[in-house]
């Protein structure tokens, strides 16, 4: 344990101001040793008074570290408090939770609130618990009807989303009665067909991460206007409240499931009677720069609504003489179940060349089972982790500036630079105007919108120099009176944007160089031109093309021989390295060449990499796979894996596809190249889809347990689920009514 310099000096200061004036003034005179000997002792000083202060906070839940979770879970009583359950949107599943609310569950046990809510604080996943035997259809009592719990539908009630309940939320928001059932309420691959039973009770978690998404542009695809990135249908969600109480039950608004159209139009019709007094909604559409969204009665949901008249969603004019003519003006027809709009003006469709170009941005949020890619969730953690660990930081980045950086577009305090290549240019300069007093350094490219970047974007990284190219606003500075200071130049927040590259990233590296790629989505390739490029790191970003590095073997300034690639929470394309590349890490993320064809290039194999020492951990790669060595754990390699050196390296956890010639196995799918096995099943493989690329319930458990730890294989291995799951089963037990059966549904 160790005490920063300015802790030293303010502790040694104290100690010295108890001496008297006179000894301090000869000691000063006669070379300082009191004062160094102070300084030692001040060290000491204040490592015992740090220790004192973490004791204090350890004698509260609240304040404790993560340590001392398990201690006062002993104190309580509380046996089999879990271990390590991984991230979520990267920070951990804190254990405190679980703890300090354990008297108040013993306080409500058997009630299937404390069900519901020892299981999300185990879990970290909203959750709804259902008493299924509540749910069975009887005959019955004339004088106890129950019209809450029909046994036949009524489209009468439409509306009310009584035909759309039994799919809501997997089934968690049924409102109708079943038949019995006699079977175990066991997920299983079955899907739990003995979920209505009269001792059952179901406990449903979801695991989808839901990000809010400010001024999305929409891009035309056909007739309609898509909000995703990848120009693809994506449903949009609604942020879940966050539940205040235990006893409270967990309804649609409490829980991350994508956003029905009959409940956006509720939300719709709501706002619409409260007029003009705002009301939050899930969805809003901006029109080319106008800061406010237009009206709730301008906003219809397609299929359930036609457009707004005069008169039918406002006050109706009185000198209108036509109360049926539709309003002058911009509507939008949205549909949240593919995650588009179609613009309206004055009634007819909407046509860049009837009505001149115009742009549309929409609020909303998106769902997703991890934080992988490029996306809106807060990435500052990882953008740290991303700066640290990488090899130019290793070297000499201690001593990295944050100087000459440049926000794009540019704001107050920011040069004037409003593309991408002004941004690069700007620090080009910097680097520039640096060469012959202190060479090297670390600059910032700050993107600051979410916006579509088009054309190429050529990097050129001077010798010993790092590039930072990442999605992040400059933070503005809240005062102690209230007040907001300006922006500070290198102090930025990774999160709440996701700008998109249309085009390739080239880059060209001197001796000793590095470049981070951070929060970027890259319609396009990744390609490194011959050079001396030391570090490429790709952090959280997603690449529909490949990652390409090429060197000259010819010219050993120009073979980028020192080279490290590294993808950490990424999607990309593919990977393709020159013989001369020794090495290549890939963490968390997915390679998927099916994701060439959205920047319109021919799928190829996930790694092409037969000169490099490949390093995969927790990652799925959805096709061939061949590099000199490999190194591979808790990963799916869902193709042909071909090593040239099998002598070295080695699999531990993994499914390798039939046909693999590996470097020898250790707990891995299947066993041996030899063997064959069923392979892994997915929720989808489309990109666009919250569930990608999630393994399905019905993949083998050999796979969907087999990663270290017994957690799940692939890119969501980070987040330990099936260990969520199993610590949740075993927490909750106590809780569950005598005589009653729990199942676990949901991720």
């Amino acid at each position: 344990m160790t005490v920063d310099d300015d802790r030293r000096d303010e502790r040694t200061a104290y100690l010295a101001a108890l001496l008297p004036a006179h000894v301090m003034e000869r000691d000063a005179a006669t070379g300082g040793l009191v004062r160094r000997l102070l300084g030692a002792a001040a060290g000491e000083l204040a490592l015992v008074e740090d220790d004192l202060e973490r004791l204090y906070d350890s004698w509260f839940v609240e304040t404790a570290p993560e340590w001392a979770v398990p201690y006062l879970a002993d104190l309580v009583g509380l046996v089999g408090l879990p271990g390590d359950l991984g991230t979520g949107s990267g920070a951990g599943v804190s254990r405190r939770g679980i703890v300090a609310n354990t008297v108040a569950y013993r306080q409500r046990k058997g009630t299937v609130a404390v069900l519901e809510q020892v299981v999300r604080d185990v879990t970290g996943w909203p959750t709804r618990a259902v008493e299924h035997y509540r749910l069975l259809a009887t005959t019955t009592h004339v004088d106890h009807p129950r019209p809450e719990r029909p046994a036949t539908a009524s489209v009468r009630h439409a509306a009310l989303a009584e035909l759309e309940s039994p799919a809501l939320a997997g089934g968690a928001l049924t409102r109708f009665a079943h038949t019995g059932e006699v079977r175990h309420v066991d997920p299983g691959p079955t899907g739990g067909r003995g979920r209505y039973g009269i001792p059952s009770v179901g406990v449903h978690g979801y695991g989808t991460q839901v990000s809010e998404v400010r001024g999305a542009p929409a891009r035309r695809v056909g007739d309609t206007w898509l909000t995703h990135p990848l120009d693809r249908p994506a449903p949009w969600f609604a942020p879940p409240v966050a539940e205040d109480t235990i006893e409270h039950l967990a309804v649609e608004a409490d829980l991350p499931v994508p956003l029905r159209p009959r409940r956006l139009l509720g939300l719709l019709a709501d706002a619409r009677a409260s007029w003009p007094v705002p009301v939050p909604l899930p969805v809003a559409v901006r029109v080319d720069d106008d800061p406010e969204p237009l009206p709730p009665y301008r906003v219809r949901v397609c299929g359930l609504e036609d457009l707004a008249t005069v008169g039918a969603a406002t006050p109706a004019d009185p000198a209108d003489d036509d109360p049926a003519r539709v309003l002058a003006g911009w509507q939008v027809m949205v549909d949240p179940v593919a995650g588009a709009l179609r613009p309206y003006r004055d009634g007819v469709p909407y046509d860049p060349a009837a009505h001149g170009e115009h742009s549309f941005h929409v609020d909303h949020a998106a769902g997703a089972v991890a934080d992988l890619g490029a996306g809106t969730y807060d990435r500052s953690a990882a953008h740290e982790a991303a700066r640290d660990e990488d090899p130019f930081a290793a070297t000499g980045g201690r001593r990295d500036r944050y100087d000459a950086q440049a926000r794009v577009p540019g704001g107050p305090g920011a040069p004037a630079v409003v593309t991408i290549a002004d941004g690069v240019a700007a620090v080009s300069a910097g680097w520039a105007a640096d060469a012959t007093r202190r060479p090297g350094g670390t600059r910032v490219v700050s993107v600051a919108d979410g916006e579509d970047h088009p054309g190429d974007v050529d990097l050129d990284v001077p010798p010993a120099s790092r590039l930072v190219l990442v999605a992040a606003e400059w933070a503005a500075r809240p005062l102690l009176n209230g007040d907001v200071a300006a922006p500070v130049p290198g102090v930025y927040t990774a999160e709440g944007l996701r700008p998109r590259v249309v085009g390739d990233v080239v880059v060209t590296g001197g001796a000793g160089s590095a470049l981070l790629l951070d929060g970027l989505v890259v319609v396009g390739d990744v390609r490194v031109t011959p050079g001396g490029l030391a570090s490429l790191t790709l952090s959280q970003c997603t690449v529909t093309g490949r990652v390409v590095v090429a060197g000259d073997d010819d010219d050993e300034d120009r073979a980028n021989r020192a080279l490290r690639v590294t993808v950490r929470r990424s999607v990309v394309g593919g990977i393709g390295l020159a013989g001369t590349v020794p090495a290549l890490d890939v963490a968390d993320s997915v390679v998927d060449p099916r994701l060439t064809t959205v920047s319109g290039g021919t799928p190829g194999p996930a790694v092409a990499a037969e000169g490099t020492h490949a390093r995969i951990a927790g990652s799925t790669l959805l096709g061939p796979v061949g590099c000199r060595v490999l190194e591979v754990t808790s990963s799916l390699c869902d193709g042909v894996v071909s090593v040239v050196d099998r002598q070295h390296g080695c699999a531990r956890f993994s499914y390798l596809g039939p046909g693999s010639r590996a470097p020898r196995r250790f707990r891995c799918v299947p066993a041996s190249d030899a063997a064959t096995a069923v392979g892994p099943s997915y929720v989808s493989l489309d990109p666009a889809s919250p569930g990608y690329p999630a393994l399905a319930p019905t993949a083998p458990a050999a796979v969907r347990r087999g990663g270290e730890g017994g957690a799940e294989m692939g890119a969501h291995h980070h987040l330990r689920r099936p260990l969520r799951t199993d610590a949740a089963r075993r927490l909750v037990a106590p809780y569950l009514p005598a005589g009653m059966q729990i199942g676990m549904f949901g991720s």
